[in-house]
């Protein structure tokens, strides 16, 4: 989940930090640091964490742990960068339990943190690019056997108003089958803002609150709803909704599968997802390394609480490999269920038959 400010900049940190590795770039290359290096880079980091982690008590906590280690001398023979990086985001997360929180490396030199955070034109132009070369997260929108709609995002993590066109269109594609299938289960998360533009379609033209995000800086909170208005047709709140995640269903991912789950809106099936609901934003810390500060913090109105470190748990356990399977058989039997019209029962049989495929002897 990213903190809703301008994305641009923070979609290309996405594909840097491994928000979706799927389409991470390879990773450049390694270099030797020494111990002015090391010690920069901890005072930088604790510095980010004092200053914005969600929980204060716990950045304190996580400041103690690593000046401890210091003290002991444990990353004084850490002269590769990416292992410094690792070793400080594996003791981090120890205390922490936050996957959200990490440490990174880049071969490259990062930019100046701004406080507007901001984009510049090139960096703008840049996600965008990006943003169209990868159709904005929407992979794939097909129909199954027995009028089973099919979505894949593989990423939130875009501007809503760059990605409208497609998800109406997609949308509308799928608007007459008679169940939908949401694959989440590559999805590394992304924008609560995109996140409520996809789910608006799945409700009527009344706005929903789905999640609410607490920020520690401002001490400020951000509810987001579902859109009144969209492109293309709506599917509805009445047609049913599957969700497809796995243990890779991540952070902004894990929201649209916990909002809808929450509001009884779709059945979850597959894995448990990885459990990371606190957003926040990255951080430059030195010329090479910076990281990943989590400051606010998912607030579901429903629950009034959120999936952190448990993640959201399917209402249909499944392995993730075979999920789509169990979801679209789980539809059709449900559709089967209702069917009153004898030619809809056959259609809906022989679709169940053909998707379970032939039972072993």
């Amino acid at each position: 989940m990213i903190r809703c400010v301008r994305l641009a900049t923070v979609v290309l940190v996405l594909v840097l930090a491994a928000s979706a590795p799927a389409q991470q770039p390879p990773p450049g290359p390694d270099r030797s640091i020494d111990s002015a290096t090391r010690r920069a880079v901890i005072d930088g980091i604790i510095a980010r964490l004092n200053e914005a982690y969600v929980f204060p008590d716990t950045a304190r906590a996580m400041e103690r742990a690593i000046r401890a280690r210091q003290g002991r001398h444990e990353y004084d023979n850490l002269t590769s960068a990416r292992a410094f990086a690792e070793s400080l985001t594996a003791h981090l997360q120890a205390v922490s339990q936050d996957r959200h929180l990490r440490v990174r490396y880049s071969a490259e030199a990062l930019p100046e943190d701004r406080p507007d955070q901001e984009p510049g034109p090139e960096e703008d132009a840049r996600a965008r690019a990006f943003g169209r070369r990868v159709n904005y997260g929407i992979e794939r929108a097909e129909r199954l056997t027995g009028n089973v709609g099919y979505l894949e995002v593989r990423s939130f993590g875009f501007e809503p108003e760059w990605a409208e066109a497609t998800v109406g269109a997609a949308m509308t594609l799928l608007a007459n089958t008679d169940a939908l299938i949401i694959d989440l289960r590559r999805n590394g998360g992304g924008s609560p803002a995109y996140v409520a533009l996809v789910s608006s379609y799945l409700f009527g033209p009344d706005s929903v609150h789905l999640n609410s995000l607490y920020w520690r800086p401002e001490d400020r909170t951000d509810a987001f709803y579902t859109r009144v208005n969209v492109l293309g047709t709506r599917y509805g709140p009445d047609k049913p909704v599957y969700v497809l995640t796995s243990r890779r269903t991540f952070s902004g991912a894990e929201e649209f599968a916990y909002n809808l789950q929450s509001r009884k809106r779709a059945v979850i099936v597959g894995d448990t997802t990885g459990g990371g609901a606190h957003p926040g934003g990255f951080r430059r810390v030195t010329e090479h390394f910076g990281v990943w500060v989590p400051s606010g913090r998912a607030i579901n109105p429903i629950t009034g609480t959120n999936w952190e470190r448990v993640g959201v748990r399917p209402d249909l356990a499944a392995p993730a490999d075979s999920a789509l399977r169990a979801a679209q058989v789980a539809a059709l039997r449900d559709l089967l269920q209702d069917a009153a019209d004898p030619a809809d029962r056959e259609r809906l049989e022989d679709a169940v038959r053909e998707v379970e495929g032939p039972r072993p002897r």
